[in-house]
Formats: structure tokens, sequence, C-alpha cells
């Protein structure tokens, strides 16, 4: 399949693109970064519709990765990225006749639960900041347009990847951390699977994605492994390149 991946010089965005390559598909990146390590590779910004709309012509599937990532201010660092820049992703994506559309969000939409108990997709959302509440938009947005415009999409509700030293040390900080951690591996092997699956549109699936707690098991992956056949493989510290 021919893959776009925006965000493709992320962390995420590297070892998903790692491990699609290593399945013989043909990986395409847009970033506001320059690279050659891609089949194709398009220096765009989210917020420019036109350059979005270029990068995704052609394409069988798109994961959508860029964003803004973490908390921040609402109206200066994440309308842009996470709420316009999704639309514009989204939009283009419909009309060019994209088969499949990735999309990521985050476990921070359910951040708000009880982390005592197990969490599952039955609970629903319950965010606690900004950032998360973009992420519900991308999947509110996301179902719209898989039942509207007869579209394949996943919304993905990734554990906590650290992204670079300190994020790891975040990471290890917190009670939950390594109990909801996604390994760089992991993630490309999740994304795979979800590029993999086979979802007929009109569909749409809600899918946690995190590698093996490292002590209480916090969120439910039954649904995920149900529908792409994902099983995770690393537990804390593996899979990730940061020294701890």
């Amino acid at each position: 399949m021919k893959v776009l991946i925006t965000g493709s010089e992320g962390g995420v965005g590297q070892a998903v693109g790692k491990e699609l390559r290593s399945a013989g598909h043909l990986v395409f990146g847009f970033d506001r970064v320059a690279s050659d390590a891609w089949t194709g590779h398009t220096v765009g910004d989210l917020g420019d519709r036109r350059s979005v709309r270029n990068a995704i012509e052609g394409m069988d599937a798109v994961i959508h990765l860029a964003a803004t990532p973490d908390e921040a201010d609402f109206i200066d660092e994440l309308i842009e990225p996470n709420v316009r820049g999704l639309y514009h992703v989204c939009d283009a994506a419909r009309h060019l006749g994209v088969s499949k559309l990735v999309l990521a969000s985050s476990v921070q939409v359910v951040s708000g639960h009880d982390w005592s108990s197990l969490v599952g997709l039955s609970d629903g959302p319950r965010v606690i900041n900004h950032y998360a509440l973009t992420k519900l938009w991308a999947e509110n947005l996301g179902e719209m347009y898989a039942r509207v415009y007869n579209m394949s999409i996943v919304a993905a509700r990734l554990g906590w990847l650290p992204r670079a030293h300190y994020h790891a040390e975040e990471l290890l900080a917190s009670p939950v951390g390594t109990d909801v951690y996604l390994s760089h591996t992991d993630a490309g092997r999740f994304f795979r699977a979800c590029i993999e699956a086979d979802l007929a549109p009109p569909r749409f699936e809600i899918l946690f994605a995190t590698s093996k707690s490292g002590g209480k098991t916090r969120i439910d992956l039954s649904r995920t492994t149900e529908v792409t056949g994902y099983v995770p493989q690393d537990t804390w510290p593996e899979g990730q390149p940061f020294i701890t």
C-alpha cells in the first residue's frame, strides 16, 4: 500500500515508517522537516490546505500523527495543528478517496478516570486538559466522516510514548507511567496492524494502543486485538531508545 504518515519525522512517525517499510509498504512522509528516508516526502504545514491535499493525493492510506503533542495554550498552539490541521487531513482524505485513515488520539482522553480499575472503551472519555479535548475532537470528527462519507477510520488512543530523555523521566515519575507505556517498536506494530486489517467502509473504531504493563494492567486492549490482531510485545523499558 501507499501510506502517507503526517508527522513522519517525529518519534512515532519514524518508528511506524520503519515498520511499514519492513512489511513492503511504500511510505511517504509529510512534515515541516525535510527527509530522504521515505519513498517520497513533502515538506509542509498542516495549516496549508493545498499542501496537505497534494501530499494525500494518490495514497491508499493515511496515518495522521502530526500535532502539538502535549498540553499547551489552546488558542496560540493547539487550535491550528490539532483542530484546523486535523480537518484539512480528514477532508482531503474524504475528497481524494483514501481507503483508510488512522488518526492519532491519546490515552489522555480517559486520564480523568480512576486508574485503580481497568479502563475500557465502555467507560467513555474523561478529559482533564485542552490537549485531550483536541483528541476527543479527532475521535468525533473521525466517527462522523466514517459514517457520513463512507470511510474506514481508526482513532488510535496511544499510550505514553517517550519522545526524549526527559519524557522518559516524566513517565517513570508517574504512578501509572510504565503501565500505560507504548514503546516505539510496539507503536510500529500497532499501526501496521491497523493498516493491514480488513476494515471495509463504512467503519469507525476507537482502539487503545499500549505495550505490556510494567505492573498493573490499566487499559483494556481486547477490542484492539479483536479488530487488528495487535498484541503488544514490549514492557518498559523495552523498545525505546532513551537511556533511563
